[in-house]
């Protein structure tokens, strides 16, 4: 079973709450990286996203857009994520998905990304930019292969749009609770309570918000 299902699963059952944390990819090392995620398991913390970094975010707040380019510049690449994953996987089972945009993963290739994530032991992906009618067969091989895919929903989301990310989304449902770039000071209301609801009235599939 894959990690990141068979974890929610645990903590549905026992009605816990998951924190999924994000860091960068080999930021500042890979040496630092192993000891992180090391740390955020022994923490309690229920899965790690791992940023890839790209040259041309759109998304992302100034401190993750900084890391990214300190990453790049130490020539941080998606095949050695991969390879860095696979020795992860010697000291932790914890759930490992890959946080990025779309142009990375489809230079390196849609099979080989699934391959590639399977034979390592990534658990799925988090790709922003990435909606689910845009590459259908990626989504149906990535689910054959057991890997999940988080699709993003928003308070601008329509209801038919809802509908179609609680029926392709795999793992959970990743909530982005007001427009703008990651890192913004988050205003928490009534309102948000009740998008979640609605939410998780239309899937059995998790909803986490991102901050």
């Amino acid at each position: 079973m894959n990690r990141l299902t068979e974890t929610l699963g645990q903590l549905k059952n026992r009605a816990g709450k998951a924190f999924i944390a994000y860091i960068m990819a080999g930021e500042p090392s890979w040496a630092a990286t192993k000891e992180i995620v090391l740390a955020l398991e022994q923490a309690g913390v229920s899965a790690v996203e791992l940023g890839v970094p790209f040259s041309d975010p759109i998304a992302d707040g100034p401190v993750i857009q900084a890391a990214g380019a300190r990453a790049l510049a130490k020539g941080v690449t998606l095949p050695e994520i991969f390879h860095q994953v696979e020795e992860l996987r010697r000291d932790t089972q914890i759930p490992l998905l890959l946080m990025g945009y779309w142009n990375v993963f489809l230079q390196f290739g849609r099979e080989a990304t699934l391959q590639a994530a399977q034979d390592s032991g990534v658990d799925g992906f988090i790709i922003a930019d990435l909606p689910p009618e845009a590459e259908p067969v990626f989504f149906e091989q990535a689910r054959a292969k057991d890997l999940c895919t988080v699709l993003l929903a928003s308070s601008k989301s329509t209801e038919p749009r809802l509908q179609q990310i609680a029926r392709i989304s795999t793992g959970f449902i990743y909530y982005v609770p007001q427009t703008g770039i990651t890192g913004l000071s988050l205003s928490i209301g009534r309102s948000i309570g009740e998008r979640l609801g609605r939410i998780r009235a239309l899937s059995a599939t998790p909803v986490c918000v991102g901050i």
